[in-house]
């Protein structure tokens, strides 16, 4: 009996020890299987305008959707421009990983790919923000703006558009080619050129110093953005008129630029959360920039600044200089070709369909 009683207590014990020895496998195979929390991303973000200023506040609000719809685990980090290194040498310190990343525009790349503008704006083509989304977008825009990137090594996402810019500002009217030709004034690249081609006096300087040397006569005019921005920089008490269309840039984009290897390395889903958060805060911009330019001029005109309206003819003469800057320039820069074509080829789809919308505003809404 008792042999019988250790026999049955041993067989106990082994099925017990079996037991543990089983439920001890499960649990730590159920924790080799919980997934690690995911280490948080961190990138340096800088803008290209100083702190507090329209983009800043527009690159910042970028930066701080995609930490928030990553939840984040794609952390940015906003710096203002110049905060870490000169807004010139932005598209070299992301390709070198100084920065991961840049909120600026093609505008300022003419020295790293002189067709870079053209992402920009593209004078005498598209006339609204609608015709250069719709070349990004669908007319193999975006392609082509990372293919410029590719040269630089950084992924390029477009962040942002807003509407028409002033086309100078002086202290008399801008309304005829002679009249510009009198002046000395400060243009952006492409139409500065162009200016400069027909007998223009042009110089090129940086937004900074604009206002100073119109306030010392250094020159006459200048441009430099839409309404809501100049208002910032002070355009509006330095001279006396602002004239419109802006011939010289219909629209301008923004851009979000990528160190290649970090976008490489994300996840797909967090790709896509910095691509739909790019593109919200492009049509955000949109919208926003234009309903502040409108109480920028409201401003103005209570401070009896006034605005000038170019007529068609001062239009159609910038627009013959433009035609022959092109065609000079597609033969002596292939990329810049490139770009200039695919842009004529979407026009020539994209321009009678736009034509058709056309509508006249009531009069009554024009009235004041």
């Amino acid at each position: 009996m008792k042999k019988r009683y250790l026999a049955g207590l041993l067989v106990l014990v082994l099925i017990m020890t079996s037991l543990v020895g089983c439920s001890g496998q499960a649990s730590t195979s159920d924790n080799a299987n919980q997934t690690a929390p995911e280490k948080q991303i961190v990138w340096k973000v800088q803008g290209y305008t100083p702190a507090g200023t329209l983009y800043d506040e527009y690159g910042k609000r970028l930066a701080d959707n995609i930490t928030t719809m990553s939840n984040g685990r794609l952390k940015i980090e906003w710096y203002p421009a110049d905060a870490i290194v000169p807004s010139v040498d932005g598209p070299q310190a992301v390709r070198d990983g100084v920065l991961d990343g840049l909120f600026d525009y093609s505008g300022l790349w003419s020295s790293v790919e002189y067709a870079a503008p053209l992402f920009c704006s593209s004078p005498g083509l598209f006339s609204d923000p609608t015709d250069m989304v719709a070349w990004l977008d669908y007319g193999g825009g975006r392609e082509l703006l990372q293919e410029m990137g590719d040269k630089i090594g950084v992924h390029i996402e477009p962040a942002g558009v807003h509407d028409m810019e002033n086309f100078l500002w002086a202290n008399k009217p801008i309304d005829s080619i002679e009249a510009l030709k009198s002046v000395k004034l400060r243009m952006m690249p492409i139409m500065g050129e162009i200016l400069a081609a027909n007998g223009c006096n042009v110089v090129f300087m940086s937004a900074a110093e604009i206002i100073p040397s119109m306030e010392r006569g250094v020159i006459d005019a200048g441009e430099y953005s839409i309404p809501a921005l100049d208002q910032t920089f002070g355009f509006q008490d330095v001279a006396k008129y602002y004239m419109r269309p802006g011939f010289h840039q219909p629209c301008a984009t923004q851009q979000l630029v990528i160190n290649k290897k970090n976008w490489e390395s994300l996840p797909e889903d967090l790709k896509r959360i910095i691509q739909v958060a790019c593109k919200e805060n492009q049509m955000y911009m949109l919208n926003d920039a234009a309903a502040r330019s409108i109480k920028a001029m409201e401003d103005f005109e209570k401070m009896g600044v006034e605005l000038v309206v170019m007529p068609d003819e001062m239009i159609a003469t910038l627009q013959e200089w433009t035609n022959a800057w092109y065609e000079k320039k597609v033969k002596e820069d292939p990329f810049l070709a490139k770009v200039h074509q695919s842009q004529v080829e979407f026009l020539k789809m994209w321009a009678p369909y736009k034509q058709t919308e056309k509508i006249p505003y009531p009069d009554w809404a024009l009235s004041q």
